[in-house]
């Protein structure tokens, strides 16, 4: 069993990673973890190293990451894909740039709920599209919701709509119900649906959209990753579901994704043939360090909605007062988060804090944030 807790910030500044390399400040702004990644997944990457395996792609490797993925989507979800089915791509966005550039006109308008990870906000405009925000609310049972009224009124005009469940950085998982709504709305207005799923290895009770109903899977492409739940980021894979008829029309498409690297596929495949285990240990860490941070920012100038299904959280800095939060905290606290204004418009006075790192630098973070927020 891996002992998270000695990860702790000098372990994770030696890390050399552009989380940590802001001097004198700990990192908590970039989407992963301090805690390297599965032993069984080290294991078969440092003997890859020992192998010289820094070349392009084997075709073997490339068949069994398409099948590990289906493999592990109907375990952990239930969700019966074909491996044909599966496309390897470099990262998620790698999708959603294929859908802006080649299967939407140009000129066209994407949907994106806020807050909303940061490209999902630029990259439309960059291939020539509209953006149209819809904000979300703040439910009275202290969740985030999708507001579905602003949603169907922008679908009328619109032509792609942007998914993330489970959601950065609110850490919501949606449920069947609200996915169901997505997808009738998506089904009554012909919107095809970016579906971004990177973050489902770490929650427990997801549900696959695309799975609930054919007329989702037909206008949806699914994006799912290692790179989240065991910390691969930076070896570059993820992978493309397609179901129904989206098989046929993404099968054009696919010619403009990226390719994988070679040891991405083979930590992602390892990941979901043999990282049940460990994911499981870190899960149950996560959980500590979210209970933890729920606990201390109870009764505090600071607010947020306990995070369900990802290590992200979003945290309302309105006691602050100030102008741009994340850059008191950074000044002031030694601690770099992301800036709410990056995340949407109208959240200006939030920041998005990763608590995927050691409990006790977690409990530093915030006590220092707590402090300035006092």
């Amino acid at each position: 069993m891996t002992d998270f807790d000695a990860f702790n910030e000098d372990v994770a500044r030696a890390s050399g990673l552009l989380k940590w390399e802001t001097p004198d400040a700990s990192g908590h702004w970039v989407a992963e973890m301090d805690f390297g990644t599965a032993p069984v997944i080290e294991e078969a990457l440092t003997d890859a190293l020992h192998r010289g395996f820094l070349g392009y792609m084997p075709r073997g490797l490339h068949r069994r990451t398409q099948e590990a993925t289906a493999s592990m989507v109907e375990r952990r979800f239930g969700w019966q894909v074909d491996a044909d089915n599966v496309s390897l791509a470099s990262s998620v966005l790698d999708g959603l740039k294929a859908m802006l550039g080649h299967m939407l006109k140009p000129g066209s308008t994407v949907i994106v709920p806020t807050p909303a990870y940061m490209p999902f906000l630029f990259l439309p405009v960059k291939y020539g599209h509209k953006v149209v925000e819809v904000p979300s609310k703040l439910g009275e049972d202290g969740l985030w919701r999708l507001d579905f009224e602003s949603i169907e009124a922008a679908a009328a005009s619109a032509d792609l709509f942007i998914l993330c469940n489970p959601w950065n950085p609110t850490g919501r998982i949606l449920n069947e119900d609200e996915l169901r709504r997505v997808g009738d709305i998506a089904v009554r207005h012909d919107l095809l649906v970016f579906n971004d799923e990177i973050h489902a290895p770490l929650a427990d009770g997801h549900v696959p959209f695309a799975d609930l109903d054919p007329a989702f899977a037909d206008r949806t492409v699914t994006a799912i990753a290692a790179s989240k739940g065991f910390n691969l980021a930076g070896l570059q894979c993820a992978q493309m579901i397609t179901a129904g008829k989206m098989i046929e029309t993404f099968e054009p498409v696919k010619q403009w994704l990226n390719h994988p690297t070679a040891l991405g596929a083979l930590g992602a495949s390892v990941a979901f043939e043999s990282g049940d285990e460990w994911l499981a240990d870190l899960k149950q860490y996560l959980r500590g360090n979210i209970d933890m941070v729920d606990a201390m920012l109870a009764g505090s100038p600071l607010k947020w909605s306990k995070p369900q299904g990802t290590y992200l959280s979003w945290i309302d800095a309105s006691a602050l007062g100030a102008e741009n939060p994340a850059d008191v905290f950074l000044e002031k606290a030694r601690v770099h988060v992301n800036a709410g204004k990056t995340l949407g418009a109208g959240y200006e006075q939030f920041v998005r804090f990763n608590l995927a790192s050691s409990r006790a630098v977690v409990e530093r973070s915030i006590t220092r944030m707590l402090e300035v927020a006092n």
